[in-house]
């Protein structure tokens, strides 16, 4: 007969949301020196599934060290419940991309609608619109060298000081709307 679990695992359980179970190969099949951990009933790990799946908890199984998910004939009564839930593998080979699926899996979205992991954008948004409006003015500057030498007069002279002044403003405007486009542009090719 399996003990109820201890009132510290209920409350812990408890303050969770999805607690991940994971599931090796030490957990599921006996070795030379001893038995499987689930066959033993007061296994303290044997003890947190049973509290874990006797909830009202989601319960996410992980599989490392090349584990396989139990058939329920191998597992005991009170943990047979755990071989009916999709598990996630967590392998070596893949570990990036299995630990993103797990995140995925839990959050309930994937890694491009999380926003608030994207913690760099902002200064690399102002970064690239600063970036732009610095070339748009320097693009502005080297015509109005290139007035001045022509001409030998400034660009001010020649349309006016407003004019001169709005120029500066839209190029450094439009070199920054042209910086936060490429920004853009490069974040979706990532």
């Amino acid at each position: 007969m399996a003990k109820a679990a201890p009132i510290w695992l209920r409350l812990l359980l408890g303050a969770l949301l999805l607690p991940l179970i994971w599931v090796g190969l030490a957990l599921l099949l006996p070795s030379a020196l001893s038995s499987a951990a689930v066959d033993f009933v007061d296994d303290h790990v044997r003890a947190e599934l049973r509290a874990a799946l006797g909830g009202s908890l989601l319960v996410l199984p992980v599989l490392v060290g090349g584990a396989r998910m139990p058939r329920p004939e191998q597992l005991p009564e009170d943990i047979k419940a755990i071989a009916t839930l999709n598990a996630v593998p967590l392998r070596h080979e893949s570990f990036d991309d299995d630990t993103e699926n797990i995140v995925a899996t839990v959050l309930g979205v994937a890694a491009k609608t999380r926003r608030w992991e994207d913690r760099g954008a902002w200064k690399a948004k102002i970064a690239y619109a600063l970036g732009g409006a610095a070339a748009a003015c320097m693009f502005v500057l080297v015509a109005a060298l290139i007035h001045f030498w022509i001409l030998s007069r400034p660009l001010s002279a020649s349309i006016g000081a407003p004019l001169t002044t709005l120029l500066l403003i839209s190029g450094m405007a439009s070199g920054a709307w042209l910086g936060l486009s490429f920004e853009a542009r490069k974040r979706k090719l990532r």
